[in-house]
């Protein structure tokens, strides 16, 4: 009767997959995810909280920040998300942000469009020393859990909501990422993602992020000289050599989740499902 009730429930939820991003890494994490959802048929939603306004090459902060704005809005079009929503917080500074605060504006968008699905940065993740990554997670995630009350912010006059399926992102950098925990009640389980078919859309999506796509490619050619390297793919940074960069990182990331897997190309999550808050003795 549960797993009726839950499942009825879901299906009668708006179709809509939100996608929380602290900076522009959400693409090369989850993109591929995303596209696949929207081919399904939902209706994709991207909330920016952080302005990137770091991701420049020689041009101020303020300047970058905004092409950034423009040129996620572009790559997002390209995903075929229907709506972009920019926080404007600057870059590296979430720290400053109440979290409360942060949250809540989360929450009232959850509360707003009502998601079937929520894709946030993952703020348990280990060696990630991307820090707007946690803070932007961890609200994210709050925001999840404090929208189903009816008595938190009864003010927004929203009716409380439960998102149904969460995936937490993040770069495979931690060894440790695809340890399964104890059971899938209350604790998300890892999980591979095909995304094979989806692969050439992501990569057209990150083509449009020429600004964060050519300063990735500066700092590095600027790393490797310091090092006494070279790499012959820099030996003169352009836009075209900066999306080539970007797509031989993304085909390794892809590749890299799709380990241990029979897909070709994937992204990696950690995942709460209908397991997550019903353990699987309940819904037999």
């Amino acid at each position: 009767m549960r797993r009726r009730q839950f499942l009825l429930a879901a299906a009668a939820a708006p179709k809509t997959v939100m996608v929380v991003a602290a900076d522009a890494r959400w693409l090369e994490c989850c993109a591929g995810l995303v596209a696949r959802q929207l081919a399904a048929g939902l209706r994709g939603l991207l909330v920016r909280v952080g302005d990137d306004r770091l991701e420049g090459w020689n041009m101020p902060p303020e300047q970058a920040a905004w092409r950034n704005r423009l040129e996620a809005e572009a790559a997002a079009k390209v995903l075929g998300l229907a709506e972009v929503v920019s926080f404007g917080y600057p870059a590296s500074e979430l720290r400053n942000v109440p979290h409360t605060t942060l949250r809540d504006r989360l929450l009232t968008l959850i509360r707003r469009h009502r998601p079937a699905v929520l894709v946030i940065p993952n703020p348990h993740t280990e060696h990630d020393r991307n820090l707007d990554s946690y803070y932007a997670g961890a609200a994210a995630e709050d925001a999840w859990h404090a929208a189903r009350f009816a008595n938190y912010l009864p003010a927004l006059a929203l009716e409380p909501y439960v998102t149904p399926e969460v995936y937490y992102y993040a770069p495979p950098v931690d060894p440790r990422r695809r340890e399964p925990e104890a059971a899938a009640a209350f604790v998300p389980q890892p999980v591979q993602v095909d995304i094979s078919p989806w692969f050439a859309q992501k990569l057209a999506a990150a083509r449009e992020l020429k600004t964060v796509n050519r300063a990735r490619a500066e700092r590095l050619r600027e790393r490797l000289a310091a090092a006494g390297q070279r790499l012959p793919l820099l030996a003169t940074v352009d836009d075209a050599a900066a999306a080539r960069l970007a797509e031989e990182n993304l085909r390794g990331l892809a590749a890299l989740g799709a380990e241990g897997s029979n897909y070709a190309l994937a992204e990696e999550f950690r995942y709460a499902g209908v397991e997550y808050g019903i353990p699987a003795k309940y819904l037999r």
